[in-house]
């Protein structure tokens, strides 16, 4: 089983998709560092990058899997000689949310862009694994639906209360961390001050 999952036609088709992923990523890194953060604080992260660019790639690898998706299952109907899109409609409109989270969270720089974000990982995840099996009749399991659950709550709980979210796309959570800023300056102040002190009297 191991040996299967090492073999070389998986390690390359895992380095072709990890490139995939990654040249995407980047671009957006790229293109998201020419837009400054809405509320920059000192001392506390902002732009895209770290958990958020995590967060990027992830989506931009779930486009990649869901276009393949839709790109198998077209090549099935066309050799049975029948084309439904209905059926790839689901992939489309996935894809199609998914590609304005990226541009939102690249090129806007205001608190709506959390609140779109969350809504677009609950309608992509739970929301459409519970349309398909309700209205397309399409087989879903129990572990898909809690891996989909999982994965929404878990970036919905970042976007709530990441520091560099809030700082750069400004929402409520900033004040906060103002107010925190505002201690570890005072703080770092002082500590320099007593320094200064303790070597006048030295």
């Amino acid at each position: 089983m191991i040996s299967q999952f090492f073999s070389f036609e998986v390690m390359v088709a895992i380095a072709i998709l990890a490139i995939l992923t990654a040249c995407p990523t980047y671009f957006i890194y790229v293109w998201a560092k020419t837009k400054p953060a809405a509320r920059p604080i000192p001392h506390f992260p902002h732009g895209v990058n770290g958990w958020l660019l995590i967060f990027v790639a992830t989506v931009v690898l779930s486009i990649i899997t869901t276009a393949i998706d839709a790109m198998n299952t077209l090549s099935l109907m066309s050799e049975s000689g029948v084309t439904n899109w209905a059926v790839i409609s689901p992939s489309i409109v996935i894809i199609g949310l998914f590609v304005y989270c990226l541009y939102i969270i690249a090129r806007k720089r205001d608190a709506s862009v959390v609140k779109q974000t969350i809504v677009i990982l609950w309608v992509v995840g739970p929301i459409s694994l519970i349309l398909l099996y309700f209205f397309f009749d399409a087989s879903v399991s129990n572990q898909t639906v809690v891996r989909a659950c999982l994965y929404a709550a878990i970036w919905t709980l970042y976007f709530l209360f990441s520091k560099r979210v809030a700082c750069t796309y400004g929402t409520k959570a900033v004040d906060t961390y103002v107010n925190l800023a505002v201690e570890i300056a005072g703080s770092k102040k002082a500590q320099k001050a007593k320094e200064a002190k303790s070597k006048k009297t030295k």
